[in-house]
């Protein structure tokens, strides 16, 4: 992997869709980026918390990822814990990441783009 895509901002927000876009794309390139959601982020592909746009659904795009060799999404565990999330509540299977491992295993990209 050499590229991640950290999406952060709510469903409904333009730089979501932006990057989305972008995640796409690169998984189209077999480029199988990895998708990381923090902060308001990590709702989007969470049960609930569909956003449509210009007859666009969020969560059916990012299903799409499983077409794709994309790898899981990434989530923190410490930030399930504080938006009383857990793994059945995503539409898409994720990994779970520790909070100490988490900007070891982001320095490790080529390219991080944060949307």
């Amino acid at each position: 992997m050499t590229i991640a895509i950290i999406q952060t901002q709510t469903e409904d927000s333009v730089s979501t869709w932006l990057g989305q876009d972008l995640l796409l794309a690169l998984a189209s390139h077999d480029l199988n980026p990895q998708l990381i959601l923090t902060g308001m982020g990590l709702r989007h592909c969470c049960y609930g918390y569909d956003a449509q746009q210009q007859q666009r659904s969020l969560h059916k795009r990012y299903g799409l990822l499983e077409l794709f060799d994309c790898p899981k999404p990434w989530v923190r565990r410490d930030e399930l814990v504080h938006q009383q999330l857990t793994a059945e509540d995503f539409i898409l299977p994720i990994e779970i990441i520790e909070p100490q491992e988490w900007a070891q295993r982001i320095a490790a990209f080529h390219q991080v783009l944060v949307y």
